[in-house]
This record gives structure tokens, sequence and C-alpha cells, in this order.
């Protein structure tokens, strides 16, 4: 009897706080709270995205060097408290090297929205979020 309640009490957690992860590293979980918060409603690829632009900038002098100190960047990226599985899978597949976009996309924001871009700069728009290149070559 005690190991059925000790199940459903475990089992009433994973469905309750889905996010509640005892296996996954910090960075993994930073990263996929940060795609979960811009691209909750988009497809796989566009988290994968989102994933790969904020990895891109790590890798540029530009930017800090640590994926911490690239997702705390003012006005960048918003870091909820949740993540799914998708938004779990895209920072796992980023964090390996699985990345969709170019080395130079680092920026995205809402197609929808009014951008201060210039079109030279756009790479390419995936669902609701386009992404683009710091300096316009493509």
């Amino acid at each position: 009897m005690k190991k059925a309640v000790v199940c459903l009490a475990l089992l009433f957690l994973a469905i309750v706080l889905p996010s509640l992860s005892f296996t996954e590293d910090q960075e993994t979980v930073l990263l996929a709270r940060a795609v979960y918060a811009v691209a909750r409603d988009e497809s796989y690829e566009a988290k994968l995205a989102v994933a790969s632009a904020a990895l891109n900038r790590v890798d540029d002098p530009w930017h800090p060097n640590t994926l911490r100190g690239v997702l705390e960047e003012k006005h960048q990226f918003p870091i909820g408290s949740y993540y799914d599985a998708e938004s779990l899978l895209a920072a796992h597949e980023a964090l390996a090297g699985r990345r969709n976009l170019p080395v130079d996309v680092m920026y995205f924001h809402s197609a929808a929205g009014a951008s201060r871009w210039d079109d030279t700069y756009l790479y390419r728009t995936i669902g609701g979020l386009s992404f683009y290149t710091r300096d316009g070559n493509r």
C-alpha cells in the first residue's frame, strides 16, 4: 500500500511539475527555459533556431563567452520558469552541436512586430520568428 501511495505521489509531481528535472544540468535547463519563453507556440525548427542563435552569440567575440552571460544580456532573451519536452530537446541538440542557423545569425524578433532591422540583414523567417545576421552578408 505504501509503495502505491509513493508511486501515485511521484506520478502526480511528474504531471504537475513538468519542468522539474533531476538529471539535467543547469545550462541545458536555462537554455530550455529561454527557448520556451521565446518560442513556446512555435515549431521544433523555430525552437532549435532560438537555441542556435543563443549559442552563436556565445561563439561571437562581441557577446559574452558563456551561455548564462548571453542569456542574461539586458533585453535579449527572456528566461521563464518553465520548459517543455521540445524546448529541452532543442537545447540538448543545440548544445551537442546540431544548429540550424549559420554562425553569423544571432538575432531574432517576432515576424509580426515592427522591425528596426533592414531586410538586408534578414536570413530567414521560421514560423512567427525572423532571424537576422550581424552584418547583412547574406
